[in-house]
């Protein structure tokens, strides 16, 4: 079994496929290296494609009228990611962009279409895929709309590193990648990442966070 062939068994809509449907579906997917800060997509482009994400790190986020850039959530490896478009040939209503050198696969909606509808099973389980990203979604809206920043600092810090108490990370996000995954500006991250470092929950430096208070933080990331 090739690499493609093991990540297409862990991921849950391709895992419901008939065996020899895998193997026509990985014999045509279209192998793809993918470098930090490159986009696979654009918000308001017609994308009728559908990927799955082998190794790296993809982001979701979308523009306002204004210009203000806003992160929805970040994908990590074993994913799928399925267009949109796919379904209703309207345009993105998000940007995918490559956060970490990522090495992905994609397939045409002409091409997966077919071979997934042979299965009920795997349609159902596009469904479900579909519906785990509208939760995610729903909880960025609803960590904006009702907890303050410093809740959704502590549980951004708590997602993109995975820490453990005394743990030290090397700071692979900026403030303004922060600012916008959280929806606030630089200035307040920075003053809220130093203010978590008053309390004893963090150390600060110029190229890591050094985790010291575990509970403080997951505290921090469940308040309303």
């Amino acid at each position: 079994m090739n690499k493609l062939e093991s990540v297409l068994d862990n991921c849950l809509s391709f895992s419901k496929l008939a065996v020899e449907d895998r193997y026509e579906l990985a014999s045509q997917a279209v192998r793809r290296t993918c470098q930090k800060g490159e986009f696979i997509c654009w918000q308001g482009e017609i994308w009728s494609k559908v990927l799955v994400l082998v190794s790296g790190g993809l982001e979701w986020s979308m523009l306002s009228p204004h210009g203000k850039r806003q992160v929805i959530f970040r994908l990590e490896p074993v994913r799928a990611v399925w267009g949109h478009s796919v379904f209703d040939q309207e345009p993105m209503p998000a940007s995918l962009e490559v956060m970490e050198d990522s090495e992905i696969y994609v397939w045409p909606s002409e091409i997966i279409v077919p071979i997934m509808s042979r299965n009920v099973e795997a349609v159902w389980a596009i469904t479900l895929e579909l519906i785990t990203m509208m939760r995610q979604v729903r909880n960025v809206v609803y960590g904006f709309a009702f907890q303050p920043v410093s809740g959704r600092l502590a549980r951004l810090l708590l997602d993109f590193y995975h820490p453990a108490d005394g743990m030290s990370a090397e700071r692979d996000l900026t403030l303004e990648q922060m600012a916008n995954s959280v929806g606030t500006t630089k200035e307040l991250v920075s003053k809220t990442l130093h203010h978590f470092a008053d309390e004893g929950i963090i150390e600060i430096n110029r190229m890591q966070f050094v985790f010291k208070d575990m509970e403080g933080l997951e505290e921090l990331a469940s308040q309303d």
